[in-house]
């Protein structure tokens, strides 16, 4: 029976993980993502080269993004990889959980920062924001002016709660590492999501 037990606490992990896969072409690099990108109406700017202390810190086929679908806060740098699969998953998941759980449309996408030269708090290990693979969301303006906020809406109980939650969840079939409030103290106010290849769930 013990071992039992094990194998299904495993077989919980391991699901876990598998329910992180993503969705779409991560690989597409260079002038082909770019093609994507301009294909997806996305609004962004190429970048030559972003300006980093670190030479670890290098952004492969860099963009100053404006807009996926929604405008974001303020522009953000990342890679092309990120600003499709951000696109994907706005088209694809938060706009239609927004017209179902909260009645309106998701018009600007608050967000904490892309890339970012820094390493991980837990060891010097380079951060997913490092290769501009990763972006902190912080919530979401709507159509009737409200905002959703990570901070504030995450545990309140009522609508904004499961929209966030119902969008963690989801966000695990397009990003292969999503963090929340509930994974640690560090992401209280914010939705971490990257497409670095690491895998973890943590919704």
């Amino acid at each position: 029976m013990q071992r039992l037990g094990w194998l299904a606490v495993l077989g919980g992990a391991v699901l876990l993980l598998t329910g992180c896969g993503t969705s779409g072409p991560v690989g597409l690099t260079g002038r082909a993502c770019l093609a994507r990108l301009t294909s997806q109406e996305v609004s962004y700017r190429p970048i030559d080269s972003v300006n980093a202390s670190d030479s670890r810190c290098q952004v492969d086929t860099a963009v100053r993004v404006s807009r996926v679908q929604a405008g974001l806060n303020h522009p953000a740098v990342m890679s092309c990889a990120l600003a499709s699969r951000l696109d994907d998953f706005e088209r694809e998941v938060v706009q239609p959980l927004a017209a179902s759980e909260l009645g309106r449309k998701v018009v600007r996408i608050n967000h904490l920062g892309s890339f970012s030269c820094r390493a991980m708090r837990s060891g010097g290990r380079l951060s997913e924001h490092a290769v501009g693979r990763a972006i902190d969301v912080a919530g979401f303006r709507l159509s009737d002016g409200t905002t959703v906020s990570v901070q504030h809406d995450w545990s309140e109980r009522g609508p904004k709660r499961l929209f966030l939650r119902h969008l963690a969840r989801r966000a695990c079939s397009y990003f292969s590492v999503v963090l929340t409030p509930d994974s640690n103290a560090e992401h209280y106010d914010h939705i971490h999501l990257d497409i670095g290849p690491d895998r973890l769930c943590s919704v």
